[in-house]
């Protein structure tokens, strides 16, 4: 595990995030992660502000990511 990964995690878990809380926001981090190749520690807030919309405006997207 990762120590950003591990941060998040212990943030979450200190915020009093449910367990399918955390699990929500570790998968909409990994598939940021993913969707630009990148670590999201290496991510700019631009390139974080474009993927929220993208991903507002994709059809099949069912709920909002985390912001």
């Amino acid at each position: 595990m990762t120590e950003l990964r591990k941060r998040m995690i212990e943030d979450m878990q200190l915020a009093g995030h449910t367990q399918g809380t955390q699990e929500a926001y570790l998968r909409a981090v990994r598939q940021l992660a993913a969707h630009y190749r990148l670590s999201p520690d290496r991510l700019t807030e631009r390139q974080l502000r474009d993927y929220i919309i993208h991903c507002h405006r994709r059809p099949d997207t069912a709920v909002n990511p985390p912001v």
